[in-house]
């Protein structure tokens, strides 16, 4: 039998939101603010003390999917609270096992209750340990057999030719006969079908991108259409009335040993193509044409697990902060910035032998500090990171008051998302100069550099006997990030590179 709920006045608590499967669809921060005016009733009638709450706006399957709920954990674990609110026991975690082992291991140490509306469980009592356990493991039960008929549903759905993800650019989303589908959007479906003339008029992608971008035309998720997107609508038979699944095999994080989630491109003959209920934007005989052209020119590797640059997933674009590609071109490797007219690409091999030589002007300069007991005064970024997290305090305070001025209905809804958008984007600028200022600090402190030396030296001995995926490996053990510019009309050597070394 769960604790009563009745001794619980004076205890210092959080309170955790999070949307449940049940109101999918529904807009997140109006549920949120729901529950929030619930729980601060509940508390108000107990006499219990919200000092923070934590507000889970994205709901992932996966516990290191949720941001707040793995800072509150670790608050937990501090044993900063007496309590945790939440709606539901069942709002901590469904997810895997694993996950809801960790969650409840955390409550259990600590000695923190978890309160809902209806029980409070303390999971030091075995009768309440056991109930929290049981009805997690319900959960859990209930999670996956949801699941599965949503899996079996949604198959059943594809094979009936509806379309069930979002609208892909050209089309909108609609309802026929109480089936999801998609009809033609013309502002958009004429870029479609200009892309397509005219590639088979010969121009490339990059061409089409900054034709249809001069234009007017504008992707549903980013700024402007790069060579990939237009190489995806060229390749997507959507456009060509079919339904397609099955295109990409996601592996989560912590799967089968992999650091972070990994999505592969399947190969075409795995896919599944069923013909749509939706019209064509271009015909069947133009889309086929426009696969043979594809199949006949260079088309970037695709991602199938296979790491084939030493420099994958390390090279930035100090411009627009998007990954930089290697390409071939006319037989020669370049580095170049996917987004059109960005910067100015390299040979990859001057890229690759400035990354070297910065590795090896690094080793000699720390082998010189070793020896000379110099080091670096820290004083100035640890004010500054002061600095920043007051600031970041303040503005999170600010976005909790923007919750409350709702409740009270100070607030309209447009007012509260347009004031809230501005708080958002201040806290991100925050915590991204919160992260670098972090990351500079334990640059300069580098509390171990005789590892760093080390593993440098290591690097350097055995890059030349690897092979790509073995030389990425071994850059990304020591270097973060590199960040590259080049202005345009300028010398081939003519490029800066900043690095960003790992903390050791």
């Amino acid at each position: 039998m769960a604790t009563s709920n009745n001794n619980l006045t004076g205890l210092d608590a959080a309170a955790y939101l999070r949307k449940s499967r049940m109101e999918e669809g529904m807009d997140t921060e109006e549920v949120l603010a729901k529950h929030r005016k619930a729980l601060a009733a509940y508390a108000a009638a107990h006499d219990i003390h919200i000092i923070e709450t934590y507000y889970e706006v994205v709901s992932g399957e996966s516990l290191y999917a949720r941001p707040e709920m793995l800072r509150l954990l670790e608050d937990v674990e501090d044993g900063r609270y007496d309590a945790v609110l939440v709606m539901d026991l069942d709002r901590l975690s469904r997810g895997r096992m694993k996950d809801q082992g960790i969650i409840l291991d955390a409550f259990r140490d600590s000695g923190t209750l978890i309160v809902t509306p209806e029980k409070t469980y303390d999971l030091s009592d075995d009768l309440d340990d056991e109930m929290a356990e049981f009805k997690t493991f319900m959960s859990r039960r209930e999670y996956k057999i949801i699941n599965k008929r949503l899996r079996r549903g949604l198959k059943q759905t594809i094979q009936d030719g509806c379309y069930v993800a979002n609208a892909p650019y050209g089309y909108r989303k609609v309802t026929v006969d109480r089936k999801p589908t998609l009809e033609i959007y013309e502002p958009e479906a004429k870029f479609v079908r200009m892309m397509y003339d005219l590639y088979l008029q010969g121009y490339g992608c990059v061409s089409i991108a900054r034709y249809v971008n001069s234009l007017g035309a504008k992707p549903h998720r980013s700024a402007e259409f790069t060579r990939n997107s237009v190489a995806h609508i060229l390749r997507n038979p959507t456009f060509a009335g079919k339904i397609v699944w099955d295109q990409k095999t996601h592996i989560r994080k912590g799967s089968k040993g992999n650091p972070k989630h990994i999505t592969i491109y399947n190969p075409r003959d795995q896919w599944t193509i069923v013909d749509g209920m939706h019209p064509a934007i271009v015909s069947q005989e133009t889309y086929d044409q426009v696969q043979a052209v594809l199949a006949g020119r260079y088309i970037p590797s695709r991602n199938d697990g296979t790491v084939r640059s030493s420099l994958a997933g390390l090279v930035r674009c100090s411009n627009c902060g998007q990954h930089m590609q290697r390409m071939t071109m006319k037989g020669t490797p370049y580095l170049l910035c996917t987004r059109p007219g960005c910067c100015a690409s390299t040979k990859f091999e001057l890229v690759e032998g400035r990354v070297l030589s910065y590795l090896e002007e690094t080793l000699a300069r720390m082998e010189l500090e070793q020896q000379t007991g110099t080091g670096r005064d820290t004083a100035v970024l640890d004010n500054t990171l002061e600095a920043i997290q007051k600031e970041l305090a303040a503005a999170q305070r600010q976005k909790n008051r923007l919750y409350e001025l709702l409740e009270l209905e100070e607030y309209d809804l447009p007012t509260f998302r347009e004031r809230m958008a501005a708080v958002k984007e201040k806290i991100s600028a925050l915590e991204r100069r919160q992260r670098e200022t972090e990351r500079t600090i334990e640059q300069a402190r580098l509390a171990d550099p005789a590892s760093l030396v080390r593993k440098i030296r290591a690097v350097l001995d055995a890059y030349d006997a690897g092979d790509a995926a073995g030389r990425n490996a071994m850059l990304k053990s020591v270097l973060d990030t590199v960040w590259y510019e080049k202005k345009k009309k300028t010398k081939p050597t003519d490029f800066q590179l900043t690095f960003d070394l790992k903390p050791f």
